[in-house]
């Protein structure tokens, strides 16, 4: 990619961000929900894999069981929780503004 194309969309990236930035957390108890501790590196390979698909997710678990010691229950399971806890964000946030 050009320089002037990368500078291009790094300046389109600024802008369209900038107003996202600006936007206030919510406050209060919502905010417990959307602070999260960050993701381990198995997570964040489970959370690839499970964006790839169900079988891909099966595959990982069963070639990486030895290593990590994670059954497709837990990865399941974690999978579950992580997206209950952004949907609980997402409402809390727009809760917040709403108001």
């Amino acid at each position: 990619m050009s320089p002037v194309r990368t500078f291009a969309f790094t300046l389109l990236a600024a802008v369209f961000a900038a107003p996202l930035g600006s936007v206030a957390a919510p406050a209060g108890e919502s905010t417990a929900a959307c602070t999260a501790a960050p993701n381990s590196l198995v997570e964040r390979r489970i959370a690839e894999q499970a964006a790839r698909g169900l079988p891909s997710l099966i595959g990982f678990v069963n070639r990486t069981q030895p290593i990590y010691q994670l059954r497709l229950v837990d990865a399941v399971a974690w999978i579950d929780a992580e997206r209950e806890r952004r949907t609980a964000c997402m409402t809390a946030s727009a809760n917040a503004a709403s108001d």
